[in-house]
């Protein structure tokens, strides 16, 4: 049976995930994706087929401030396009299912074709302050009218009252808890420097800029993933560097090595993105998240976070309280007491392990009713052939 994997390339959080489900299912069924950019390239590094798309949105964000406005009405990127393209892959590979990480003109075009669609998102709600509900409350309004037709809505997320992204989510009937979707095993590590991990947008670069700097002053033992050359280079350059690779300071332009890194870090710097979040808690990590401003899905997650004990939230507008709050990661023990809890909590709720039995559950039914359907199929010709020969009076 086929499988057909569809990824939002906005951040590479939902590509992840997503290879995670590829990797828990490549045995038991064929896979391919749907992708784009640099999404689509990463895929590919681990030999699965890919079909490009277009994409339906591009996030857009100044000096640290996404803007959700620029992020939806743009023109650049239009869902007709992506919901063509996706109806043209789908119907040239024939599916016997489709799996959507918020990519929703894959659900569209799939529906169009009557295949059965699984959705994942760890947002489909989100009350965080009246300039941007005004703009996104509409629009998962409208996204959730697809959300209840597909046959399940999975959160990618511990079951309440530990779930990360509580405030991002609205209970749906069809909805799912199935626990952190991680690629990785789970190992102990060495625990020896900080990681950062904040992403390849440029308007987050003040962050990496003065956690160098922070870095210097104290002779912490940093590693800075940038997600982008560019970003890599202005970093070194910036702070004077020699090389990428400078006695407590390692920069990383990108990596595919992200298991290592967390599994040996003793904290994690996040933006706020909910997969980085989920590794993290996974391997016990405690964690300093800096949302975008006026982000509500990363704003909303960081609180979660701040409440569960496992990490302090920042405002972007609060970076000179950065080095105090590593100081506080290091010193008040809560912090990783609570981040080794969610390990436990993790191990016991292995999303892989459970979305692999929700697809076989629904690939199982799907078979039962194809196989029911073609019986009574093949049964109503050969009544009608014997009615025509023998007519009942």
């Amino acid at each position: 049976m086929r499988i057909l994997i569809s990824v939002c390339g906005e951040g590479f959080g939902h590509t992840t995930r997503c290879l995670a489900i590829g990797e828990s299912l490549k045995d038991s069924y064929e896979i391919a994706y749907i992708a784009y950019g640099k999404s689509k390239d990463f895929i590919e590094k681990y030999n699965f087929k890919v079909f490009e798309t277009f994409p339906e949105i591009k996030l857009k964000g100044k000096d640290g401030k996404f803007d959700i406005t620029s992020t939806i009405f743009n023109k650049e990127y239009s869902p007709k396009k992506a919901i063509k393209k996706e109806y043209e892959i789908i119907k040239e590979y024939n599916p016997d299912l489709i799996i959507s990480d918020c990519k929703y003109s894959t659900v569209v075009a799939a529906k169009l074709l009557k295949k059965p669609v699984i959705c994942i998102s760890n947002q489909n709600y989100t009350k965080y302050k009246l300039k941007t509900d005004l703009i996104v409350y509409p629009t998962m309004k409208a996204l959730n009218m697809i959300n209840r037709r597909c046959e399940k809505f999975i959160v990618p997320d511990f079951p309440p009252p530990y779930t990360v992204c509580e405030y991002n989510l609205k209970i749906l009937k069809n909805m799912e808890f199935i626990g952190p979707l991680i690629r990785y095993d789970v190992e102990d590590g060495n625990e020896d420097y900080i990681l950062s991990v904040i992403g390849g947008f440029e308007y987050r670069y003040k962050i990496l800029e003065e956690l160098g700097k922070i870095a210097l002053k104290n002779d912490f033992n940093v590693k800075l993933v940038c997600g982008s050359y560019t970003v890599a280079k202005k970093l070194k350059d910036d702070l004077n560097l020699p090389s990428y690779n400078y006695k407590n300071i390692e920069i990383i332009p990108i990596t595919t090595n992200m298991k290592d890194l967390i599994k040996n870090s003793e904290l994690v710097i996040s933006h706020g993105g909910h997969s980085t979040i989920m590794e993290s808690l996974s391997f016990g990590k405690p964690l300093i998240v800096i949302p975008d401003l006026d982000h509500p899905e990363q704003c909303n997650n960081a609180k979660k976070v701040h409440e569960l004990c496992c990490g302090i939230s920042l405002s972007y507008k609060e970076l000179y309280r950065l080095e105090e709050a590593i100081f506080d990661i290091r010193d008040i023990k809560v912090y990783k007491r609570n981040a080794l809890k969610m390990k436990e909590l993790a191990k016991k709720y292995n999303g892989k392990k459970n979305i692999k039995k929700i697809i076989d559950e629904i690939l199982e039914n799907k078979s039962k009713i194809n196989k029911y359907y073609l019986t009574d199929k093949i049964s109503h010709k050969i009544i009608t052939k014997l009615k025509w020969k023998f007519p009942i009076r």
